[in-house]
């Protein structure tokens, strides 16, 4: 069953392996060049002993999936929040990363959702968790902004 277009428990997900590219052009636009992503032999005295994909990069993927989410749902939403984030392990360049999403639960008379998104490695070991809020609205009328 649907509600407000979410269907309670539909799953959502997307894969991406993590290249050093793509932490070199995060860090470039973030200005984040901390040592322990950009620096391999600073890294190698460090408890991981290699570089780290940044934790925000690896977050950014739940926009990802819970995009997917509202398109799906035929609903103009945005997006209200983020709630217990929480980085599991380390993620590694070269890493093939899947985010899964799925509404959790769906508040029709405030008109918002609330989602559930995971992330897992390629050995299925879960890398990140959080909560993430939507809020569905209602399109401007024609002619007003």
């Amino acid at each position: 069953m649907k509600t407000l277009g979410f269907e309670i428990g539909r799953k959502f997900t997307f894969t991406k392996t993590f290249a050093e590219s793509d932490v070199y052009l995060f860090a470039g636009i973030i200005g984040d060049f901390f040592p322990a992503h950009v620096n391999e032999e600073y890294c190698k005295t460090m408890p991981y002993g290699t570089r780290l994909v940044h934790g925000c990069l690896t977050f950014s993927l739940c926009s990802t999936v819970s995009g997917m989410a509202g398109v799906e749902s035929g609903s103009h939403i945005l997006a209200m929040g983020y709630d217990q984030l929480r980085f599991r392990k380390p993620v590694y360049f070269g890493d093939t990363i899947t985010a899964t999403y799925w509404i959790t639960e769906v508040d029709e008379a405030k008109g918002k959702t609330t989602g559930q998104c995971v992330m897992t490695n390629q050995k299925g070991e879960t890398v990140l968790t959080c909560l993430h809020y939507m809020k569905v609205i209602q399109p401007a009328e024609e002619g007003k902004a």
